[in-house]
């Protein structure tokens, strides 16, 4: 798609102006014009930390990886998952839920993964990806996230197999 170039032309924002305030001669209208930019289409991303997933490379087993890997593809913002067991096994085209199972059971004890009760749906689990890990979300929002996790909830987000704090 080519990128068509705007130019401000002063004359023609005041003839404009002047046409919508002809439409209406017997009463005062103002007129705002503003310009913007078209802000290009993003593919969605999620902020992967280097170092604390070189040591999960070397840690988990290769199913904990790939739940991992789709856990992170489904992330929504501030790393809620809403994915049930059964449609990560499914997706993953797994024959047992028992690899999904032991996959976020190892997740959970790097406290790479949190697992929380579904405020709509008390049956199943949502799961929160630890923003140590990655984030999905503005960086602001992920500091707050985390000191709130520490203050208010109780949520210890440190890595067991890290020395310094992220």
């Amino acid at each position: 798609m080519a990128k068509k170039e705007i130019k401000y032309d002063r004359v023609k924002h005041e003839n404009l102006v002047q046409s919508i305030q002809d439409q209406f001669p017997d009463e005062r209208v103002e007129v705002s014009v503003h310009l913007s930019r078209a802000i290009p289409h993003q593919s969605t991303y999620v902020m992967f930390y280097q170092s604390v997933n070189l040591e999960l490379v070397k840690l988990l087993k290769p199913n904990a990886c790939k739940v991992l890997l789709y856990l992170m593809s489904k992330t929504h913002y501030d790393n809620y998952v809403g994915v049930n067991q059964e449609t990560i096994q499914e997706d993953l085209e797994y024959k047992q839920r028992k690899s999904v199972i032991e996959a976020i059971k190892e997740l959970k004890e790097y406290n790479i993964v949190i697992s929380l009760p579904d405020l709509e749906d008390k049956r199943r689990n949502v799961y929160f990806i630890n923003p140590y890990q990655s984030w999905k979300g503005k960086v602001a929002k992920r500091i707050e996230m985390v000191k709130k996790a520490h203050d208010r909830m109780g949520i210890q987000l440190e890595l067991p197999f890290t020395e310094n704090k992220l």
